[in-house]
């Protein structure tokens, strides 16, 4: 346990760097679509603040992969899940989604479809390296 605590938070500090990139991205498309102008700074504050935990919770549970002795099953539907509520409680938070039923439907609709996505690229690729590595051996 304490060394997964030590790798969840050394991935997360690394992962937090990319808060204010996914900020960034989000201030875009809410101002390239007319839902702001301005935003006062104690809002801006808040965003940033939580947009560095949304970072560092998501990277730092990557770590359920290299250190606890799970499946890969169980681990990625805890890897998952556990991304699924840091960004659903940030996006909330932050009213970056209306808490509603619609909003929240098309919210995990598209989690569950980009976590996919992302979850057979990266299985590919790791796939591919390891097929790569057994043939050289």
């Amino acid at each position: 346990m304490k060394k997964f605590v030590k790798d969840f938070a050394l991935r997360g500090m690394i992962a937090a760097g990319f808060g204010p990139l996914i900020l960034v991205s989000i201030y875009l498309g809410l101002q390239l679509s007319g839902i702001i102008i301005s935003i006062p700074t104690s809002q801006v504050n808040l965003n940033i603040i939580s947009s560095l935990i949304l970072a560092f919770i998501a990277g730092g549970i990557s770590a359920i992969f290299n250190v606890e002795k799970n499946s890969l099953g169980v681990a990625t539907l805890i890897d998952a899940i556990v991304i699924y509520l840091d960004y659903l409680i940030i996006y909330l938070i932050n009213n970056w989604i209306k808490a509603q039923f619609i909003p929240l439907l098309i919210f995990t609709f598209v989690y569950i479809i980009g976590y996919l996505i992302i979850w057979a690229i990266i299985y590919h690729k790791v796939k591919s390296q390891v097929s790569s590595i057994n043939q050289k051996l």
